[in-house]
């Protein structure tokens, strides 16, 4: 019987798509890919989202790593032309594993994130893929709505002010991102500036010099967070990155 999976992210989206699918599909899967690296409030939301669409959540996890830290430490890549190694190690190659060639894949993209969409069918055309929300014009602010009105509590990086539930320090974040990070989880933000040390790799460059500018010595007023780009990482991140899905890593 074909199978239809939801990739859930703990997000209020992809929780929202969920619901809809169980109800659409008889033969329905819900599955989480567990990066380690997320705030400790996602294992209530993702038990409290069991209840609300009626089905228990499968939980991948790539045991070779702890956590997004995890992953620039042993493979010494951050974030490049190729994408982003923490999504390709973390979620892609779960998802890769466990997929099979007749499945109907249903992402959290919502009506705004339609061009987004258009351009993962482009870049990924053995898929067949449901954009049950974008379907039914929900926006991000209409699933967030609809949690609330769930009575399910969000995550708390939403409570914080962040636009997404990703790691607590994603590679992906501008300069208004990271000082954000500096302020609400300082742990977090030290631990990823020793590790661009360690590797030799920073994530940003001054634009006019091309010089690397080192986390720790990065200006507390640099940035704005509340005009940078929404953070994106989901399972069609890193599409360049299909030479580094050929390694024996």
């Amino acid at each position: 019987m074909k199978r239809s999976i939801v990739w859930f992210s703990c997000g209020a989206s992809s929780a929202v798509a969920a619901k809809y699918a169980v109800k659409k599909y008889d033969n329905c899967e819900v599955v989480y890919c567990d990066t380690g690296g997320e705030h400790s409030s996602n294992k209530q939301f993702l038990k409290d989202c069991e209840d609300w669409i009626g089905k228990d959540i499968t939980i991948l996890k790539n045991e070779k790593y702890e956590d997004h830290f995890d992953v620039f430490e042993k493979e010494k890549y951050l974030y490049g032309h190729l994408g982003s190694r923490c999504t390709l190690e973390l979620k892609k190659k779960l998802r890769i594993k466990y997929q099979r060639p007749d499945d109907i894949h249903i992402f959290g993209y919502t009506l705004e994130e339609k061009n987004r969409a258009e351009k993962f069918e482009t870049f990924n055309p053995e898929l067949f893929v449901d954009w049950i929300l974008i379907d039914k014009q929900l926006n991000k602010n209409d699933c967030l709505g609809i949690i609330w009105q769930s009575g399910i509590k969000l995550p708390k990086m939403y409570d914080l002010g962040y636009d997404h539930n990703n790691c607590i320090g994603c590679i992906k974040g501008g300069m208004g991102y990271w000082n954000k990070i500096r302020k609400d989880f300082p742990e977090h933000f030290n631990k990823m500036a020793k590790i661009e040390r360690k590797i030799g790799h920073s994530r940003f460059r001054d634009m006019e010099t091309n010089e690397r500018i080192w986390l720790d010595e990065l200006p507390e007023d640099a940035g704005n967070f509340k005009t940078e780009p929404p953070i994106s990482c989901d399972l069609s991140c890193g599409i360049a990155m299909n030479e580094l899905e050929n390694t024996d890593k």
